[in-house]
């Protein structure tokens, strides 16, 4: 469990550290982490101001070079509906309307964007795919990007 916390701490550290920028004008999420469990399976944050788009995910298994990561392309967001094949041999299924991303779908999990800048998070109960120890969203602005951590107990 101290393992899990490290590596969440370091990736989180590596994902947020900018070289010479003002990370004030870096938009805020609050919270910035959340745990899910079967105890608490969903779970929401959002901007502290505006919305921005989504620019990645990172799939974390605990383990070295075992990190799965997806962009979201423009192509994806062309489209209604997207399913991409990871890395890791699972799916996602990405659900966009108008240009703009209002779900995935993973095995293990569902974010959903449930009004502007803000979403929800929802663990998946039967799920037959490696829950891994976090997952990472990254939103773009234009002075940066702002992170929020899944992790899973």
């Amino acid at each position: 469990m101290m393992i899990k916390r490290f590596l969440l701490f370091i990736a989180v550290i590596l994902m947020v550290s900018c070289s010479n920028e003002d990370n004030s004008k870096i938009p805020g999420i609050t919270p910035s982490e959340i745990e899910l469990s079967t105890a608490h399976p969903e779970g929401f944050f959002q901007f502290i101001e505006g919305d921005y788009a989504m620019y990645e995910f990172r799939i974390n298994y605990g383990k070295i070079d075992t990190e799965v990561s997806k962009r979201i392309t423009k192509e994806i967001l062309s489209k209604e509906q997207t399913v991409v094949e990871l890395s890791d041999g699972n799916k996602a299924t990405i659900y966009c309307k108008n240009g703009i991303l209002q779900k995935i779908e993973f095995d293990f999990m569902t974010i959903s964007k449930v009004q502007t800048g803000k979403y929800k998070v929802q663990l998946n109960k039967n799920s037959i795919q490696q829950v891994p120890v976090a997952i990472f969203f990254g939103f773009s602005a234009p002075d940066g990007m702002s992170n929020i951590a899944i992790t899973f107990r």
